[in-house]
């Protein structure tokens, strides 16, 4: 049987057999009750022990349909894969059952063999089909076989059997056709996307530095002419830039890739993004410019303030373009508040050439344009529209338009959205912890930037710090000298942290308390850690209060306390998550962290080149398909990611640490574009801070 032939596997499998345990209950029940009437109507044949049957074949009924639903509902024991089987056999024998207790009108039911049969074809595939067309012709012919009144009809009986075996079997020759249609067609579909996001980051990253050229080439020009060209050049890559990310999301979205975040945002946040994106090319056109927010929102909400400001922006960014004259509005209203939501109308509206009501649907397909007029003059792919609406739906919302030909647009959705209150995100006045001074310690990371940053916050307190760079180093320094306390690494390349504490733990008969550093922040994997023996896990990216609760548990306190300037007050339970390439409030607390005025260019001089060597071996596993080196590097990537506030290398890496083989196979392709696309943002950002690259301790 060739490939095309062959049953779908995994979700689209596990899909169908709950599709098809719903039908059995929502089809099978009623028919059930037909059935009973049925033969309440004709007459209940005689013979001995009949009714006790028909009761014995309608509890079964019953109890197979019921059982069947919550297989197929929670896939336990029995795989997909197991249950189609099974189900396809016993489908046609429960029938059987039924045309067993009817006479003359058992004819009426025979139709429902083919139901089920081509059911399955159609739902599974050609093979699951054969199988219940066999079971369906076996368990007809034992009826025709046992039932009188059908030995009395043999010829009529024969008849339903080449029923079941020539109206299948032609059907097979249709379904297999489909099938190799359906699988083209997959392909061809998955070949465009993988096409228009390859072209689409590929083009990108020369792009960019096109941008970059032209920004340095009109800041040191003093010619006003060569000026006005490079912000010519600008200009028209910033709108080739955003046509690309709209091919690039395209992609993501047909390949099911597009996945909305969840962080804390400010809406104003949000407003001030768009105007400052687009407020410059209004008012090339002379066009006044407005993004408002209603007054009553005042606290920050939870969402994916990114592709909401995708959406904003291409809305905006098409009033602009189709306004010659008048205003751009975009609001953000209150609508309704809530104890913990918001809902708020998002609006954009214009006073330009407006669209036909006519054509009010048809500029959400993807490449429609009003008119080749309209792509002359305006330009643009007409893929905005439709990938906004794509991410709204994503949202919970839907974008309506309201427009007329020459009287402008107005473009509005309704999203209801999470909320925080500002006074929960305030730092709390409690006690700060004790500091603990003096104590020997031992830290173990082959990551440079963690082993920096953790020398520093420790030395902060005056302890003597030893540092090692991997599991072998550590074991030496642990077998020559005593700690008071030990930070070991649990992912180190050549022993990791577990193995490291269990060697040294077998040769001393009063080992050091003792801490497991991990990016990876599952129960499970915290579980697994304390039982090794170590007395806690500290999870990356590690805090000043982290590190001196932690040593205070295992050491006993000096007299004095940490300095006013080294006390920190705790903070509130929650915090908010940036989703841009870099949360600069990180930046600040790493500049916060040491006087020496070196020390930030060396921290994120190291992040930089650590960052760089874990996504490029990351993207080698993920062409490797190595998923165990992908979790492993991306649990690297993580640590250091989040140590300098990369935060969206830091959640990208965070959701590859769990990502399984099977999902992996799917993914592979949009993982390596958005790894390497997270990198390049992210390194640039890091690199534009350090004060100079060339002045290192």
């Amino acid at each position: 049987m060739t490939s095309t032939q062959q049953a779908p596997i995994g979700a689209a499998v596990e899909a169908s057999v709950r599709a098809q345990a719903a039908v059995r209950l929502k089809v099978g029940l009623p028919m059930m009750a037909i059935w009973a009437a049925t033969l309440w109507y004709w007459g209940i044949p005689s013979g001995p022990g009949w009714l006790v049957a028909a009761w014995t074949v309608g509890v079964s009924h019953v109890l197979y349909a019921f059982i069947a639903f919550f297989l197929a509902k929670h896939l336990r024991p029995f795989s997909a894969e197991q249950l189609a089987v099974g189900t396809a056999i016993l489908d046609p024998m429960m029938l059987s059952g039924w045309i067993s207790m009817m006479d003359e009108a058992a004819g009426l039911y025979i139709c429902f063999y083919l139901f089920t049969i081509l059911g399955f074809g159609f739902r599974i595939g050609p093979r699951l089909m054969r199988i219940c067309q066999i079971s369906s012709m076996v368990s007809l012919a034992v009826v025709i076989a046992v039932a009188p009144v059908w030995r009395q009809h043999p010829i009529l009986g024969l008849s339903f059997l080449m029923i079941l075996f020539v109206v299948p079997l032609y059907a097979s020759g249709l379904l297999k056709k489909l099938h190799e249609a359906r699988v083209h067609a997959e392909h061809e579909s998955k070949a465009k996307s993988q096409l228009l996001a390859k072209v689409s980051h590929e083009l990108r990253t020369p792009l960019s530095g096109v941008v970059a050229a032209a920004q340095l080439i009109s800041a040191e020009t003093e010619d006003d002419r060569i000026a006005k060209r490079a912000e010519t050049i600008t200009s028209l890559s910033r709108d080739l830039l955003r046509e690309i990310n709209d091919l690039l999301d395209a992609a993501k979205y047909e390949a099911k890739a597009l996945v909305l975040e969840s962080a804390l945002f400010d809406l104003n946040d949000v407003m001030e993004r768009v105007r400052l994106t687009l407020a410059s090319t209004a008012a090339a056109k002379s066009i006044r410019f407005e993004a408002t927010i209603d007054d009553a929102v005042q606290d920050r909400i939870q969402g994916d303030s990114h592709y909401l400001s995708r959406v904003l922006i291409n809305l905006a960014g098409n009033a602009v373009k189709f306004t010659e004259k008048g205003k751009v509005e975009v609001t953000a209203k209150l609508l309704e508040e809530q104890a913990d939501s918001y809902r708020i109308r998002f609006s954009v509206q214009d006073t330009g050439i407006g669209i036909a009501p006519e054509l009010h649907q048809q500029i959400f397909e993807p490449f429609f344009q009003a008119s080749a007029g309209t792509t002359r003059q305006y330009g643009g792919t007409g893929l905005g529209m439709s990938i906004s609406r794509e991410i709204i739906a994503l949202m919970g919302g839907e974008i309506r338009v309201e427009s007329e030909l020459g009287k402008g647009s107005l473009f509005y959705f309704d999203l209801k959205l999470p909320k925080v209150s500002k006074a929960r995100l305030e730092v709390i006045s409690t006690p700060s912890i004790q500091a603990v001074y003096g104590k020997r310690v031992l830290v173990a990371d082959d990551n440079a930037t963690n082993v920096t940053l953790l020398k520093e916050l420790l030395e902060r307190d005056k302890h003597e710090v030893t540092v090692a760079y991997s599991g072998e180093e550590a074991l030496d320094y642990l077998n020559s000298g005593e700690y008071d306390v030990i930070f070991l690494d649990y992912n180190m390349g050549d022993i990791d942290g577990a193995k490291v504490l269990q060697i040294y733990r077998f040769g001393k008969l009063e080992p050091a308390p003792t801490y497991f550093l991990t990016a990876d922040v599952t129960e499970g994997t915290a579980e697994t850690l304390r039982e090794s023996g170590a007395v806690g896990v500290l999870h990356k990216p590690i805090s000043t209060d982290g590190l001196r609760q932690a040593i205070a548990q295992v050491c006993e306190r000096d007299s004095g306390v940490a300095s006013p300037s080294q006390q920190k007050p705790a903070q509130a339970p929650l915090k908010a998550v940036s989703i841009q390439y870099l949360d600069h409030s990180v930046i600040d607390d790493l500049r916060a962290m040491s006087d020496r005025p070196e020390f930030l260019g060396h921290v994120l001089s190291d992040a930089a080149d650590d960052i760089e060597r874990n996504c490029n071996n990351l993207i080698k596993a993920l062409l490797a398909d190595d998923i165990k080196q992908v979790h492993d590097t991306a649990h690297a990537l993580k640590g250091v990611s989040a140590s300098v506030g990369a935060a969206r290398l830091a959640s990208l890496a965070g959701k590859l640490m769990r990502v399984d083989r099977w999902e992996l196979k799917q993914t592979s392709d949009r993982w390596k574009t958005d790894i390497a696309e997270a990198k390049n943002q992210s390194l640039s950002a890091i690199r534009n801070i350090i004060p100079d690259r060339t002045a290192r301790p």
